[in-house]
């Protein structure tokens, strides 16, 4: 991603290596950032995220991981962050039954459908849902981390996760029909 010397030079301030580690970087962190944040917001975040990222560089230590790793962390508390300013992480839309897992029809589905199309179908998700649902099963977060990081109990993380499966659930067949039909 960036070489440990790119990383030296932003810790001395010199600005060509900041342009370099942000054109190296700016693909991977929108990846993350397209995961939580609304469209309408992307940009401004990207701002958010590599301001800090830059301001805290110094923090970064190469001996407890890597890099890309690192960045990743600071993306997901950004985002979060930003979510929570904006009070767009409401952890607690009602609950319906639609709880199970994803069949292996549905499972099916979701994988047939084109990246543009399940990032167009999750960006429908309430967005407490999809960011435990995110943080869960993309970025690989356990329900502990996910709890400390949204400051919830681990089971309303389960809960939450439980909800997204069920959300899928209800309207995966809707968002299908749509695509096939138009």
């Amino acid at each position: 991603m960036v070489s440990t010397e790119i990383i030296e030079k932003c810790k001395r301030n010199e600005q060509r290596a900041y342009k370099q580690c942000y054109e190296a970087c700016a693909p991977y962190v929108y990846a993350i950032v397209k995961n939580y944040i609304n469209e309408d917001e992307r940009k401004d975040a990207m701002q958010v995220v590599f301001a800090q990222i830059f301001s805290s560089l110094h923090n970064y230590d190469a001996r407890k991981g890597a890099f890309k790793s690192w960045i990743s962390q600071v993306t997901v508390y950004q985002c979060i962050g930003i979510l929570r300013k904006r009070k767009k992480l409401n952890l607690f839309v009602p609950f319906d039954d639609s709880h199970k897992l994803v069949s292996t029809d549905e499972e099916k589905l979701l994988t047939q459908m084109s990246s543009e199309d399940l990032n167009t179908f999750l960006s429908e998700m309430p967005t407490g849902y999809k960011t435990v649902f995110m943080l869960n099963i993309i970025d690989g977060y356990t329900h502990k981390e996910i709890a400390k990081l949204l400051d919830i109990s681990a089971e309303t993380s389960r809960s939450q996760l439980s909800r997204a499966i069920g959300w899928i659930r209800k309207n995966l067949l809707e968002a299908t029909k749509n695509l096939v039909y138009g």
